[in-house]
């Protein structure tokens, strides 16, 4: 619905400044990634193609809006820039853990990895579990290396 403001131009109605201020504020994009999440999770369950392919529209979709309104995504996401949500010193201890528990978690898929192919005789069933580790180790490894080639040239 419409209404004319003193200079006889359309304005929008309340209604629909509410519903374009979902958009903006972020509110939306929340929602919509909750409910693809819950389309992944049903569609794995249920074990229905169908969902799992709605799931992905959606987020590819979502995935443009995103990258449409790259520039404000902190502010989406983090509300008010004004409140102090973390500091250098919680920033430092994320990123040791988070690189301590890639580390480890590298460290066991090798070792899982090589038991695996180890007992290939006996277990000839688990072989291919084996090389899914090495292959998903050797990703891992090229992610890491390429992110962190990607961040000591733009941080130099």
């Amino acid at each position: 619905m419409k209404v004319m403001d003193e200079g006889g131009k359309m304005k929008p109605s309340g209604t629909v400044m509410k519903i374009l201020s979902i958009f903006e504020s972020g509110l939306f994009i929340k929602i919509l990634s909750v409910f693809i999440t819950s389309l992944w999770v049903a569609g794995l369950i249920l074990a229905n193609i169908y969902v799992i392919m709605l799931a992905i529209m959606l987020l590819a979709a979502l995935s443009i809006v995103l990258y449409i309104n790259r520039d404000q995504l902190k502010e989406i996401f983090q509300g008010d820039s004004s409140a102090i949500v973390e500091d250098e010193r919680t920033q430092l201890i994320n990123e040791k853990a988070s690189t301590m528990t890639l580390g480890i978690l590298i460290a066991i898929m090798i070792y899982i990895g090589i038991i695996l192919f180890a007992i290939r005789s006996s277990y000839p069933q688990f072989l291919q579990a084996g090389y899914t580790l090495f292959a998903l180790t050797f990703f891992c490894f090229i992610l890491y290396f390429s992110s962190r080639a990607y961040y000591t040239r733009k941080y130099r």
